[in-house]
């Protein structure tokens, strides 16, 4: 229930975006303008924080569909990006991404496991 309910907002935000040029939450989802993940801050630690925050409230249960959530939320942000799937960046950019988002809910999950014994 919960990965649908992030496709479909996600879905929603991304068209809002696109069609309606939403752009004020851009800070939270994008890189910055020259896709450099380690420049934009705000976008960084937020995927760190969320991340990990779900791993603390979810734990090592679920892992196998965290990370099915992240690479597939992660993709959808990538692919529309510009608002044009033909028209993406580096790939490298989304490795990196999945890389930090999978090891913070990794880390949140371990964390939890620790301090709940």
């Amino acid at each position: 229930m919960y990965l649908i309910t992030l496709i479909l907002i996600t879905t929603a935000y991304i068209l809002s975006r696109c069609i309606f040029d939403y752009h004020y939450l851009d800070i939270f989802f994008y890189p910055n303008h020259n896709n450099n993940i380690l420049e934009n801050y705000v976008y960084l630690i937020s995927h760190i924080l969320v991340n990990y925050f779900l791993g603390l409230l979810f734990g090592l249960e679920i892992i196998y569909g965290m990370i099915l959530k992240i690479i597939l939320f992660e993709a959808m942000l990538y692919a529309t990006e510009r608002c044009d799937i033909f028209n993406t960046t580096k790939v490298s950019t989304l490795i990196i991404i999945i890389i930090i988002s999978v090891a913070s809910y990794s880390l949140g999950s371990i964390t939890k496991l620790i301090f709940s014994k």
